[in-house]
């Protein structure tokens, strides 16, 4: 059985037994979807109110919510674990048995850690993006549904690496990974908007150091041609940007120095 066979494998027990106790489970992803449900409808309410933000439409501002929502709950489903459980796991000896076993350990900890109840979050984000990009179907061809599906698989990787950055600090840093955490939903909080209405400290922090503008702002004011020249080339080159940082923030710093303890090859 191939890796990828045994992680969906893994994924439908894990649902199977967390259904065992469905009214909890059912409540968990209710409570998931109306949380944010909630919060997108202040959203809704303000830029209904005023007509727009900053020169970006009600539309507009869906689709910026919807792509940074939708690359986070993707990433949560998946990767929660590495935020949730890997202390635990290291601190209590269990993270041996994932090293011990035949397959990769990235796939075990997401796959174990799966949990029902965060797909009402992604149900969520998945509506409001549709909705968005119905809204404005009036601005896509083939180019710009390309820097979209590109954008989301960028962004998707954004947080997925950022989990992992996580599980791999928890290694030297057990009971301290929390403000981890709160960088990462305060960058789906904040950049849900455009960054223009943000102070430049902000917008300095969510393009240099947390690159999200580049799943956000800079694909978009592109394909809303809100921008030109450097900065409109940039919208198309922005996503390429989550690779490098993928590449440089996760499995560099796994793969050096003392704490080499993931298996990054497949099985």
């Amino acid at each position: 059985m191939s890796s990828v066979q045994l992680y969906f494998k893994i994924i439908k027990t894990q649902i199977k037994a967390q259904l065992e106790y469905q009214t909890n489970a059912i409540l968990g992803f209710v409570n998931q979807f109306i949380v944010i449900f909630f919060e997108f409808i202040a959203v809704w309410s303000l830029l209904d109110r005023f007509g727009g933000i900053d020169g970006w439409t009600l539309g507009e501002v869906f689709l910026t919510y919807g792509i940074v929502n939708f690359s986070f709950s993707m990433a949560e489903v998946t990767m929660r674990g590495f935020e949730s459980n890997m202390a635990s796991l290291i601190r209590n000896g269990d993270y041996d048995r994932y090293l011990l076993r035949p397959r990769n350990t990235i796939m075990q900890i997401s796959a174990f850690s799966f949990q029902f109840i965060r797909l009402g979050r992604a149900f969520q984000s998945v509506l409001v993006l549709a909705v968005g990009i119905y809204l404005n179907l009036h601005v896509f061809d083939w180019q710009t549904v390309f820097l979209l599906m590109f954008t989301l698989i960028g962004g998707i990787l954004l947080y997925l690496s950022l989990y992992i950055l996580i599980g791999i600090m928890s290694f030297r840093f057990l009971q301290n990974t929390e403000f981890m955490s709160i960088f990462i939903q305060g960058s789906v909080s904040t950049m849900q908007y455009p960054k223009t209405i943000f102070p430049k400290w902000i917008q300095n922090l969510f393009t240099y150091i947390l690159p999200v503008t580049a799943i956000t702002y800079y694909p978009l004011a592109t394909i809303f041609s809100k921008t030109t020249g450097i900065q409109y080339i940039a919208g198309y080159l922005s996503p390429v940007v989550l690779l490098y940082f993928v590449r440089h923030c996760c499995f560099t710093i796994s793969s050096g120095g003392e704490t080499i303890y993931f298996k990054w090859e497949l099985a």
